[in-house]
């Protein structure tokens, strides 16, 4: 009986573990990027667009735990004036006893690369946005043997303070960019347990964006992250999507490998889908383990929706010249 309880407890422990290397970072963002803006991962993508773009996500793992981990977030971001993006995300992070509750603030400078009016398609971006967020960790949802544990009386809560720099090209179809994200501001403060630092994070991105006919696309694309603590993710995406001037429909397919000291090679695969319809649209996600200990936990979902409003902020749009 001893020996069972002291496997469950590992497992659980495991888990909650993978949870926060591969879904409750620092600041808790896996694969949204797929489904919602890249502005979670990279500020430079702040008021890329003439439009005041509105997002909501919602992104659940491991869905054979109770407590398993989900994070919520909204952003928006939109042309603030000439060629000046403004932006802000809120976002709600659960982890069993772990919860993280925090707001970003992020501009952004972009240069167009052509004369084109679809400025998204053809320019050089950099941009730098703040972090604020606490982080709790709820002692009464722990069933210790020893309640007399010191761990448990330690402090229940930090506030984290973040500097996130990152910067993105897109020319003739081709798109990159390259972010650092979690730069501590002050101390470097522990997360849980006053043992282990908050690692900070890299993102590299590089993708095509390939026009098979009129108003079919295919986008292969890739996304690396990796961290201070050793841990590197890398995304294998391709997404193919039909447009007209006012919709668009694409389907696609991720795959993910990691390597840590626990884990070295693919992770999951998450085939999504994304619908454009006028100026709302809506995301959809699943992610499959294909690891024995990741089946072990569930599956996960992502959602997204969002629409873009026409920019009443800066009517006068984009400065070129």
């Amino acid at each position: 009986m001893r020996s069972s309880r002291l496997f469950s407890f590992l497992i659980l422990i495991f888990f909650l573990t993978h949870a926060k290397l591969y879904g409750q970072q620092s600041i808790p963002f896996d694969q949204q990027y797929l489904l919602s803006d890249k502005v979670l991962i990279n500020p430079s993508y702040t008021g890329s667009t003439d439009d005041i773009v509105l997002k909501a996500t919602y992104h659940h793992q491991f869905s054979n735990f109770n407590e398993s981990p989900n994070t919520q977030t909204i952003s928006t971001h939109f042309n603030a004036f000439d060629r000046v993006g403004l932006g802000a995300y809120f976002f709600r992070d659960e982890n069993g006893p772990i919860t993280l509750t925090g707001v970003n603030i992020s501009g952004a400078y972009h240069i167009p690369l052509t004369d084109e009016e679809n400025r998204s398609e053809s320019q050089f971006s950099f941009g730098t946005s703040f972090s604020f967020f606490s982080q709790s960790f709820e002692y009464s949802k722990l069933r210790p043997e020893d309640a007399n544990d010191p761990i448990l009386y330690g402090d229940k809560s930090v506030f984290l303070p973040y500097l996130n720099l990152g910067m993105s090209v897109a020319y003739e179809g081709f798109f990159a960019g390259v972010s650092v994200q979690d730069i501590p501001l002050g101390e470097n403060k522990p997360v849980v347990n006053s043992i282990e630092p908050s690692p900070s994070w890299y993102y590299l991105n590089l993708g095509y964006n390939w026009e098979l006919a009129d108003s079919f696309f295919l986008d292969p694309s890739l996304m690396m992250s990796l961290n201070t603590n050793s841990e590197r993710m890398i995304d294998l995406n391709l997404k193919a999507t039909y447009k007209d001037d006012l919709n668009a429909f694409a389907l696609g397919v991720s795959y993910r490998t990691a390597k840590d000291s626990h884990v070295s090679g693919g992770l999951s695969v998450t085939p999504f889908l994304q619908a454009d319809l006028g100026r709302l649209n809506f995301t959809f996600g699943y992610n499959f383990g294909i690891t024995d200990v990741f089946k072990k936990g569930g599956d996960g979902l992502l959602v997204g929706l969002g629409y873009n409003l026409e920019n009443f902020i800066n009517p006068q749009g984009f400065r070129y010249r």
